[in-house]
C-alpha cells in the first residue's frame, strides 16, 4: 500500500514537472524562432544632466501631467484648514461648573452613586478634587466658583479646536494656580477649570476641501503644443524633462548589432525562463504553482498568446492583444503577476516583431496599462475603460512613431487604427471570456463587492462626511469580520463590504451616536429614554430603505437589518426605569430580525464586540478578553446566532481573532475622562 501511495505521488510530481517543462520549452523555441530571423537598428538616448544637440518640439499636444500635479499639491498644501466656532461651548462649561458646584452645595459626603451620576452630568474630576470641595467652606467654594467663571471667560475669548485643546487646557491650569497663589482652592480650581475646557471651534471640512480643490484648480495645466519647444538646444536636461520625454515616447532606448546575437539571445531565454521560474517558487508557490487550475490557466493563456502572436505579427505587429493576456491574468490569479508577467511576454513578442523599438514600447506599455488597470478595478466597465486608454495609447505612439519616421502614407494611418481597435477589442474579449473561465474553472471574480467598496459610492461617501466617527467604527469591524472570515472559510469580501454598509443609517442623525460626538455634549440628555430609543432604531430601519433606493444587493441589504437582531437597547431601558416611565421592553427593542448566514452571523459579533471593548476604561489585554467573551455569551444565551449556521468551534475561532486583532489595536489607547459609559457606547453603537 505504502509503495502505490508513493508511485502515485512520484507520478503527480512528475505530471506537474512536465507541464512546467511545457511551458518553459514552448517559450524558449518561440522566442529563439523569433530573434534569429531579426534585428534591432541602433537608437541613442539623453541620460539626467546631458546636453541637448538639438532643439526637442513636441509632436502633438503633450500635458505634463507629473509637473502639473506636483504644483498642485504644493498649492493644496499652503491652504490653512478653515474652522467654525461652537456659540455655545462657553455656556456649556459655565452650565457644566454650575451643577457641578450646585450639586455639592450643603454636603459633606456623597455616595458612590451620586458622584457618578455628578460625573456624568458635570466635569468628571478626581477624587482628590471631589473630597477638597467637600471640605471647603461655602465661601471658599463661593470664591472659586467666581474665580473658575471669570478665568472661563477669558479663555473662551479665544478659539480653542481639538488640536489645541491639551495645550491650551495645561496652559489655563498653570495660570489659575499662579493667579491664585496660597488659595487652598489653587490646585482644585486648575484641575476643574482644565477640564471644563472644550473645543468652541469645529473644523469645517466641507469649506477646507473646497478651498483646497481651488487652490489645486487656480494652478493651470502645463500643456505644450504641436510645434512648441520642451528641450532647447543647449538645455541640460533635467529629470522632469527627462521624465516628460519618456512618458511621451519621445526617447527611445539603444541596441547594437552583435556577432554573437545567438548565443546571447539563447543565454537570455534561459535566464528569462529561469528567474520566471524562481519568481513564481518564490512568491506563488502555493498560488500557482501548487493550485492546479490557476496553473493550467497561466499555461494556456502563454500557449495561447506565443501561438497567436505569430500569426498576427505577419499581418500587423499592432494587433497583437497584450493588454487582454495581462487583464485576465489579473483577474483570475494575481494582479502582480500580471505585471510581472508582461515583462515575460513583451520579450516574446518583442522578438517576434524585427526588433523594431516603437513595437517593443506598444506591448510594454500596453500589458503594464492592462495589469495596473485591474489593480484598483471597481466595476466591470472599468475593464472597458482600460481597454479605452490602451487603444488611446496606441494611438499616441503609433502617430508619435509615424511623425519621427515621416510616415503620412496611408499605411501608417491604418496602423494607428489598428492599434487604436487593439485596445477596444482587448476590452470586450476579455470580458466576454471572463465567464468562460470563471465557469470552466470554478472561480470568481467579485467585481461588483470591489465596487460596493469603493469609498466613492455615494453611501460610503455620505457615511464619511456626516458621520466620520461611524465611519471608522465600520472600517474597524470589516477588518475584524474579514479576518474572522477568513479564519473560518466564510466569505470574507462580503463579510467586509456588509460591514461598510451597516450603519449608514447613522448618517442622517450622527450626532445620537456617541462616536460622532465631541467634548461633553450629548443631545440624548435633553430627549426622552423613548424618543432616544427611537432614534437608535431608526439608523437599522432607514439605513436599510437607504440601501434599497441605492440599489445595494439584498446581501449587502441583510448585514444592515440583522447586526442588532432583536436585541434590546439596555441603556436607555435602565434610564426609562430610573426616571419611572415604566416602560414596555418591546418599544426598546430593535424591529428587525437576527443573522441567518454565516456572515451575518460574524458581523453582528464584531459590531457589538468592536463597540464594547472601544469603552473599556484602562483597556488592557486581560480586558479585552474577559469583554469579548462576555459579548459572545451574552449574544449565545440571547439567542442572537440561533439561526445563523455557525458551529460552536467556528464561535470559537471568531473569538480568537478578534481578541488578537483588539489587543492589537486597542492595547495603548489613553483613557480619556469625557469618554461615556460602557453600556451607552455599546448600545448606541
Amino acid at each position: 500500500m505504502v509503495i502505490k501511495i508513493k508511485s502515485r505521488i512520484i507520478k503527480l510530481n512528475k505530471k506537474k514537472l512536465s507541464t512546467l517543462i511545457l511551458v518553459a520549452l514552448l517559450g524558449f523555441i518561440a522566442i529563439f524562432s523569433m530573434m534569429v530571423i531579426t534585428a534591432l537598428p541602433p537608437n541613442y538616448n539623453y541620460n539626467q544632466g546631458d546636453v541637448a544637440e538639438d532643439n526637442i518640439a513636441a509632436p502633438h499636444r503633450i500635458i505634463d501631467e507629473k509637473t502639473t500635479e506636483k504644483r498642485r499639491d504644493q498649492a493644496a498644501a499652503g491652504v490653512e484648514q478653515i474652522y467654525t466656532r461652537i456659540d455655545n461651548a462657553q455656556d456649556n462649561a459655565l452650565e457644566k461648573t454650575d451643577e457641578l458646584f450646585r450639586a455639592l452645595d450643603e454636603k459633606d459626603e456623597l455616595t458612590d452613586t451620586e458622584i457618578s451620576d455628578l460625573r456624568l452630568r458635570s466635569i468628571n474630576i478626581t477624587d482628590t478634587a471631589l473630597i477638597s470641595l467637600l471640605e471647603m467652606e461655602n465661601e471658599v467654594k463661593s470664591a472659586l466658583e467666581a474665580s473658575l467663571v471669570s478665568a472661563l471667560g477669558r479663555i473662551y475669548q479665544n478659539e480653542i479646536s481639538m488640536q489645541n485643546l491639551a495645550q491650551v487646557q495645561e496652559e489655563a491650569a498653570e495660570a489659575f494656580a499662579e493667579d491664585n497663589p496660597g488659595e487652598e482652592y489653587a490646585q482644585t480650581g486648575a484641575e476643574i477649570l482644565s477640564k471644563s475646557i472644550q473645543p468652541n471651534m469645529i473644523l469645517d471640512v466641507e469649506s477646507t476641501q473646497q478651498a483646497v480643490e481651488e487652490a489645486r484648480q487656480s494652478v493651470p495645466t502645463i500643456t505644450y503644443e504641436a510645434g512648441e519647444l520642451i528641450v532647447e538646444r543647449g538645455e541640460v536636461l533635467t529629470a522632469e524633462k527627462i521624465n516628460l520625454l519618456v512618458d511621451n515616447n519621445m526617447m527611445r532606448g539603444s541596441y547594437f548589432d552583435d556577432p554573437y546575437l545567438i548565443i546571447g539571445v539563447a543565454l537570455l531565454l534561459l535566464g528569462i525562463f529561469s528567474v520566471y521560474y524562481v519568481y513564481l517558487r518564490n512568491f506563488y508557490r502555493e498560488l500557482i504553482l501548487k493550485d492546479n487550475k490557476r496553473f493550467l490557466i497561466i499555461v494556456i493563456i502563454f500557449t495561447f498568446m506565443v501561438l497567436l502572436t505569430i500569426p498576427l505579427v505577419s499581418i500587423s505587429p499592432y494587433i497583437v492583444p497584450v493588454s487582454m493576456m495581462t487583464m485576465t491574468i489579473a483577474l483570475l490569479t494575481d494582479k502582480r503577476l500580471a505585471i510581472t508577467s508582461t515583462v515575460f511576454f513583451v520579450l516574446i513578442a518583442g522578438f517576434s516583431s524585427n526588433f523594431n523599438m516603437i513595437q517593443i514600447i506598444i506591448y510594454m506599455v500596453n500589458g503594464y496599462i492592462g495589469a495596473m488597470g485591474m489593480i484598483k478595478i471597481n466595476k466591470r466597465a472599468d475593464i472597458m475603460r482600460t481597454g479605452l486608454a490602451v487603444g488611446l495609447v496606441n494611438l499616441l505612439l503609433i502617430g508619435s512613431y509615424n511623425l519621427i519616421v515621416h510616415n503620412f502614407d496611408l499605411s501608417g494611418i491604418m496602423d494607428m487604427m489598428l492599434g487604436f481597435s487593439n485596445g477596444l477589442l482587448s476590452g470586450i474579449f476579455t470580458l466576454g471570456t471572463l465567464v468562460i473561465w470563471e465557469w470552466t474553472f470554478d472561480i470568481t471574480t467579485p467585481i461588483m463587492l470591489v465596487e460596493l467598496a469603493n469609498p466613492n459610492n455615494p453611501l460610503l461617501k455620505k457615511l464619511m462626511t456626516n458621520a466620520p466617527g461611524t465611519y471608522h467604527h465600520s472600517i474597524v469591524v470589516g477588518n475584524l469580520a474579514e479576518s474572522a472570515a477568513e479564519r473560518i472559510g466564510a466569505n470574507s469580501l462580503l463579510v467586509r463590504v456588509g460591514a461598510y454598509y451597516h450603519d449608514i443609517g447613522k448618517s442622517l442623525s450622527p450626532v445620537y451616536f456617541t462616536e460622532n460626538q465631541f467634548g461633553e455634549i450629548n443631545p440624548h440628555d435633553f430627549i426622552s429614554p423613548l424618543k432616544s430609543v427611537q432614534i437608535i432604531k431608526n439608523h437599522v430601519i432607514k439605513g436599510f430603505e437607504m440601501a434599497k433606493e441605492y440599489k445595494i444587493p439584498e446581501e449587502v441589504r441583510n448585514f444592515i437589518i440583522t447586526h442588532h437582531g432583536e436585541s434590546t437597547i439596555e441603556f436607555f431601558y435602565h434610564k426609562a426605569n430610573e426616571l419611572n416611565e415604566n416602560p414596555d421592553i418591546e418599544k426598546f427593542k430593535y424591529e428587525s430580525r437576527r443573522p441567518s448566514t454565516r456572515e451575518e452571523g460574524i458581523l453582528a459579533l464584531a459590531d457589538s464586540v468592536e463597540a464594547a471593548v472601544r469603552s473599556i476604561k484602562g483597556i488592557n489585554d486581560n480586558k479585552i478578553a474577559e469583554r469579548v467573551d462576555k459579548i459572545f455569551q451574552k449574544k449565545l444565551s440571547d439567542g442572537m446566532l440561533d439561526e445563523c449556521d455557525l458551529s460552536l468551534k467556528e464561535i470559537s475561532l471568531i473569538k480568537e481573532v478578534f481578541v488578537k486583532i483588539l489587543n492589537s489595536v486597542y492595547h495603548e489607547r489613553i483613557e480619556y475622562p469625557d469618554m461615556d459609559s460602557d453600556s451607552k457606547k455599546v448600545e448606541e453603537s
